[in-house]
């Protein structure tokens, strides 16, 4: 028996690796196709409502959702539903979603642009997985890079895993390098995401759906377009968690009759106490109403439909008092203000949803 050439047998080992290679990268191909197809299948109009819902979710979780503090100091948010992954030996991520940046003064958010992630990962991963996907775009470098044809997280563009809670005070780290902050939700669950490899680039099949219009995101994010009706609930979704400041309190209580919504002045549920969320919003009433002296104010409370109607009339006139007491407490003239509690009247949207409650969960100023 004639011994076995050692060059051969490692030729035939390295080609069967690469037989198996080959196989694993194909069945990766095969598992990916649908996802993408299925992805493609959703209309702009139908990502949007998810896009709408996931930050909505995101944003009201206990405690966690992306820290306000880095939210109101970005430049852009991109929000990704459902990006799909599928991974046999070799993985990839595909996803499309939108990107709203803030414009003018006041910091408002505009009318959105569609954009696209794509990126591969390598492993032992066997499975598939949907994960929305959120990133905040820190500064005036990363928001340059939003309007390239096409740029690589952790490549042209520094991009950090987001940290998660209310206060990020603890990760000014993250805050001084990173251009992009990204974070994941899947299963309910929200942690910071490291996307580095993945790739970010404009839509413009889905732009011309959503505008009528061959459109570049270059022309939505940096002019005053029209925010198309589909598009409407996500960016009010949007500016619902802007930070206020006294310029938005000024123009809706610049004429008698004149009111503005306190939206980010939240309350833990069944009580009247004012959370530590709600100081912003607060200090811009306080410096609204110092700026103009001769207002009057009454101060109107109104809850949701949970709970009987008496307890509620009488929670809504416990937390528009602690808001006149506040503004009391810092230099107000108690004289120039009043508390009045509706209870459940006047919803502003239906009770029938937990977001809907929560926008009937609110304190309203009008100038008397």
């Amino acid at each position: 028996m004639k011994p076995r050439n050692p060059q051969s047998l490692s030729s035939r080992i390295a080609f069967r690796s690469l037989l198996l290679l080959a196989s694993c990268a194909f069945s990766a191909a095969l598992l990916s196709s649908p996802l993408r197809a299925q992805e493609q299948e959703q209309t702009p109009d139908h990502r949007l409502q998810n896009a709408r819902a996931s930050f909505h979710e995101v944003m009201t979780i206990p405690d966690k959702g992306i820290p306000r503090d880095l939210f109101d100091k970005s430049r852009c948010v991109v929000i990704i539903p459902g990006v799909k992954k599928a991974a046999f030996i070799f993985g990839g991520k595909y996803g499309r979603g939108f990107v709203s940046c803030r414009r003018g003064p006041g910091g408002r958010f505009g009318a959105p642009a569609s954009i696209r992630i794509e990126g591969g990962s390598y492993g032992l991963q066997i499975g598939g997985s949907s994960t929305d996907v959120f990133m905040l775009v820190m500064n005036e470098g990363g928001m340059r890079k939003l309007l390239e044809d096409k740029f690589t997280l952790g490549g042209e563009a520094e991009a950090a895993a987001g940290p998660v809670g209310r206060d990020s005070s603890a990760n000014t780290d993250v805050l001084l390098h990173a251009e992009i902050l990204s974070w994941s939700r899947s299963r309910g669950l929200f942690a910071g995401l490291s996307l580095e490899g993945s790739t970010l680039r404009p839509d413009p099949s889905e732009d011309e759906k959503l505008y009528g219009q061959k459109i570049s995101n270059h022309e939505i994010l940096e002019t005053d377009i029209h925010t198309p009706i589909a598009a409407r609930p996500l960016v009010a979704e949007l500016n619902r968690y802007r930070a206020i400041d006294a310029g938005d309190i000024n123009a809706g209580l610049s004429h008698a009759g004149g009111h503005f919504t306190l939206s980010d002045v939240t309350f833990a549920t069944g009580k009247a106490d004012i959370s530590p969320e709600s100081a912003t919003a607060l200090n811009a009433a306080l410096s609204a109403l110092k700026d103009h002296p001769d207002w009057h104010i009454r101060v109107e409370g109104f809850t949701d439909n949970v709970g009987g109607a008496a307890a509620n009339k009488k929670l809504s006139e416990e937390r528009a008092n602690a808001v006149v007491e506040w503004l009391v407490n810092n230099g107000i003239d108690r004289s120039r203000l009043t508390a009045r509690g509706y209870g459940e009247a006047r919803p502003v949207a239906p009770n029938s949803t937990e977001s809907g409650r929560a926008k009937n969960r609110r304190v309203v100023l009008v100038r008397t």
